[in-house]
Parts: C-alpha cells; structure tokens; sequence
C-alpha cells in the first residue's frame, strides 16, 4: 500500500512549469505567497493530483495528464470538476 500513500516527486511525463504556476496563483489567489514545492500525489487513476505547498499553506490541484500523455479529445473534462467544485 505505500506506493499509494502519500506524496513525492512529479513523474516526468505530468511535470509542468511550477514557477509558471506560482505566478498565475499569485495574480488569482488572494493570500498566495511562495516559494512554491510541488509533489505529485501517489496512486490515482486517470487525472494527477499534485500537493502545493507554500511557507503558510498547502494546496490540491488536479489537472489534466501531462503534454506526453496520449489523450482522447473528451477524455479527463476538469472544466466538469471546477464548475461542480468551484462555485
């Protein structure tokens, strides 16, 4: 069960640009302050999960796999999620 537990390294093939990431929080999320670390969320099935964490707080964010990743056009709809989740 470890390797479904917890939080480490970003996978390669989910890895995006975390400063690239800091900077749109910053603009859109009040009270966002980094330095921010990122680690990927062991297990899960289809959409990656990864652990923001700043000096004041830690975030979730789910996002759509990877630009390596092969998808099908409709598959891993996150909008869905936001629109549930985020209002």
């Amino acid at each position: 069960m470890e390797q479904f537990t917890g939080s480490g390294a970003v996978a390669q093939q989910h890895a995006f640009d975390t400063d690239a990431l800091a900077r749109w929080l910053a603009a859109r999320l009040p009270g966002f302050a980094g330095p921010l670390t990122v680690e990927q969320f062991k297990g899960g099935q289809s959409n990656p999960t990864f652990k923001l964490i700043t000096p004041r707080r830690q975030y979730v964010m789910r996002a759509k796999p990877g630009p390596l990743a092969k998808l099908l056009p409709s598959a891993h709809a996150n909008e869905r999620e936001f629109r549930v989740t985020g209002q």
